[in-house]
């Protein structure tokens, strides 16, 4: 029966203990440096908050590059060359994009534990369309995962669609930057509890108080 399940994919259980979801938070290490044309950032205070995956950006860093390898407390090695020297520089890593979609008020189709993809959303063509709403989601951003007693909390900045005329009665979590074989996984489903209605307004998702009880994506 069509409809929407709170819940945890059975896909995004089995991805998290594979290594397809980084949900740590933005990281900027100082102090970076590298020799153009090689591979390796040295330099960094501390390589905490970095995961193999995570993007890389700053002058002089490819575009694109990514984490290839966590070398030593100081060190990483990039996917790809550095575009020039890099001395001293102050050098960001982002975790995976994670995408806020909405979703209509009467889906075609049944997003439960079972629900894989994104592809399964714009498939049943239940992806909300309204002012102020693209398609694809909104990008959220990432706080750092942390321990409340022994559960280990996910979180995210609060988002907000602006200017918008929607209705919308679930939201799904997919994640955007492909590890695997799923392109854009859909990570949980959130239904609202009753259809979410907004005329030339803000349209706001407040996540719960991340902690053991509340927390939006919670293993314990």
């Amino acid at each position: 029966m069509a409809g929407y399940t709170t819940t945890i994919t059975n896909a995004a259980k089995l991805a998290l203990m594979s290594a397809i979801h980084c949900l740590f938070a933005p990281v900027t290490k100082t102090g970076v440096s590298g020799v153009n044309g090689a591979y390796t950032l040295t330099g960094l205070t501390d390589t905490s908050g970095i995961a193999v995956g995570m993007s890389a950006a700053g002058s002089a860093v490819a575009a694109g590059a990514v984490v290839a390898s966590v070398d030593s407390g100081t060190q990483v090695t990039v996917s790809k060359p550095h575009t020039g020297t890099i001395t001293s520089q102050a050098i960001t890593f982002t975790g995976d994009v994670i995408k806020a979609v909405l979703l209509k008020p009467s889906p075609t189709g049944t997003y439960d534990k079972t629900t894989t993809a994104y592809s399964d959303i714009t498939g049943n063509s239940d992806e909300v369309s309204g002012t102020g709403y693209t398609a694809g989601g909104l990008a959220l951003t990432n706080n750092a995962p942390a321990l409340s007693t022994d559960t280990a909390v996910a979180d995210f900045v609060d988002a907000s669609w602006t200017s918008a005329t929607l209705s919308a009665r679930a939201l799904a979590l997919v994640n955007t930057t492909r590890r695997g074989a799923t392109d854009k996984p859909v990570i949980s489903i959130h239904d609202f509890g009753g259809t979410q209605t907004v005329t030339s307004g803000t349209f706001s998702v407040i996540w719960p108080t991340p902690d053991a009880s509340n927390g939006i994506i919670r293993l314990s």
